[in-house]
């Protein structure tokens, strides 16, 4: 049977397997409406979000990799559509190693956010989470802070591993000094496990990590407690951090990149040196939770200006997923990220 490549049809018989998971999903979401919106984990959602919620977690559940890519299609496509459907000029620069960088409303290079999507390393970036660096910008533009917004595409795996999306993440970096830019008017968002690209002159303005995947082992305690109720399945990522870490070489440098939260707080001296603030955030309810707080405690040994937000009853990603549902009430992280950034920027 051939092998499928990014971007590609899988085998026949995957997209014919996508049939009944699909079918299957309405019954579902009208159960969770139905018995699970009471529940008191849920009092302060919407139905629209807990139905969101639920429709996450059953993808990521029921799904293969292959399937959701094929689905999603690449970084790339999904920021053309997302251009198209927002009627913003696509506006496009090209890395080293087959890097790209999308940019999110007006090119700007005085100040930048450079934002380092999530997705477990196997995932492109969403529509929704363009939707949410678009409104992070304009309220920005509100405080008269002109930002602009740059989406590094880094490969993925299983047709790339580490440490490709460092070098991708270094090239991005590299790129936007060369423009100009000033260390301290750049705010990065770092992909998962890539938190120490060093600037060439001066600290980076400030490093923003929303639910980091700072272990790509799964044997904290918020990893069996939520699983069921955060939006990715324990065993999804379990799999898929066992699938990663197999590329990483066995040292202790090489594993702190793979899951920081276990790393000595040695690995992050002077870190001062390379970013002037730091903000990492984490939903109550996570998967990840224990491992994020434990990330966000050894940088504050080394790191005065850490802060480390946990939001009740939040998920993984969950600002994000506000943006998925169109939600009116955004949570308490949205606004706390624009206010952080503009401090930066002040």
């Amino acid at each position: 049977m051939p092998v499928a490549t990014y971007g590609q049809l899988p085998p026949l018989m995957q997209v014919v397997g996508m049939l009944p998971t699909v079918l299957l999903l309405p019954p579902i979401l009208v159960w969770a409406a139905l018995f699970t919106s009471h529940a008191s984990r849920n009092k302060d959602k919407s139905l629209k979000r807990i139905i969101g919620e639920r429709a996450m977690r059953y993808a990521f559940g029921n799904f293969t990799i292959p399937q959701l890519q094929f689905a999603f299609g690449t970084t790339g496509v999904v920021y053309d559509k997302w251009t198209k459907q927002t009627k913003q000029a696509p506006m496009v620069d090209d890395l080293d190693d087959g890097a790209k960088l999308y940019w999110v409303g007006p090119k700007r290079t005085d100040r930048v956010l450079l934002f380092l999507h999530g997705g477990c390393f196997v995932l492109p970036i969403n529509d929704f989470t363009l939707d949410f660096l678009r409104h992070v910008q304009l309220e920005l533009e509100k405080q008269k802070i002109e930002v602009g917004i740059a989406v590094l595409e880094y490969s993925l795996a299983p047709y790339a591993q580490f440490p490709t999306p460092l070098k991708q993440a270094s090239h991005a970096v590299d790129f936007l000094y060369s423009t100009g830019l000033k260390p301290g008017n750049q705010m990065l968002h770092p992909v998962d496990g890539v938190s120490n690209i060093r600037p060439p002159t001066g600290p980076i303005g400030g490093i923003c990590c929303l639910s980091p995947w700072a272990s790509l082992t799964t044997d904290a305690k918020s990893a069996s407690e939520f699983d069921g109720i955060d939006v990715i399945p324990l065993k999804v990522v379990g799999k898929l951090g066992r699938e990663l870490l197999a590329a990483y070489p066995e040292t202790e440098s090489a594993r702190a990149f793979a899951e920081p939260a276990k790393a000595s707080a040695e690995w992050f001296a002077g870190s001062e040196r390379v970013v002037s603030r730091v903000l990492i955030t984490c939903g109550g309810t996570e998967c990840m939770r224990d491992d994020i707080v434990q990330l966000g405690e050894l940088l504050k040994r080394q790191h005065s200006q850490t802060e480390v937000v946990v939001q009740n009853g939040g998920v993984h990603d969950d600002m994000l997923i506000d943006f998925m549902v169109k939600e009116t009430k955004l949570g308490e992280l949205t606004p706390l990220v624009i206010s952080w950034l503009a401090k930066g920027w002040a």
